[in-house]
């Protein structure tokens, strides 16, 4: 038979078990950390159409639904377009700082006559860039055609 004294011991022991764990459980949780936040660089790609992804909704600019054709002006500058798949494509960028998102298996066509306009260009797209200006860029993908004609240097 057990004695008093073992008995008593593993009372004593139980006992602060159960302590223990109440205690490490109870504890408050470490308040939420603030955080910063900045925008990300934009992605010449974001926003194509036709895979059902959803980024078509927060693109910020004019648009050109896919199997479509579309032309846009922009007389003053800094517009964006974005042109869905099998779409085509005419931009008129008059005051340049253009930007021109070319989805998978469109056509687009940029004429920006101020310089600093860029291009992305999906799989399968066709992209033809004229910049009167210079300092055009294009992204093309790797099986997209990109054409640039750049009168003033410093297109890539």
């Amino acid at each position: 038979m057990p004695t008093a004294v073992t008995l008593s011991r593993a009372f004593t022991a139980l006992a602060f078990s159960l302590f223990a764990a109440c205690v490490g459980s109870s504890r408050a949780a470490a308040p939420a950390q603030p955080h910063a936040y900045a925008p990300g660089p934009e992605d010449p790609y974001a926003g194509e159409g036709g895979e059902g992804d959803g980024n078509e909704a927060a693109f910020q600019g004019q648009s050109c639904p896919p199997n479509a054709s579309c032309s846009f002006d922009c007389d003053d500058g800094g517009c964006a377009f974005f042109c869905a798949e099998g779409s085509t494509c005419a931009v008129q960028c008059d005051g340049g700082n253009c930007q021109l998102s070319c989805a998978g298996d469109a056509t687009c066509n940029l004429e920006c006559d101020g310089g600093n306009c860029g291009t992305g260009c999906g799989d399968g797209a066709t992209c033809n860039v004229e910049c009167d200006g210079g300092n055009c860029a294009s992204a093309c993908a790797p099986e997209a055609s990109c054409n640039t004609e750049c009168d003033g240097g410093n297109c890539s």
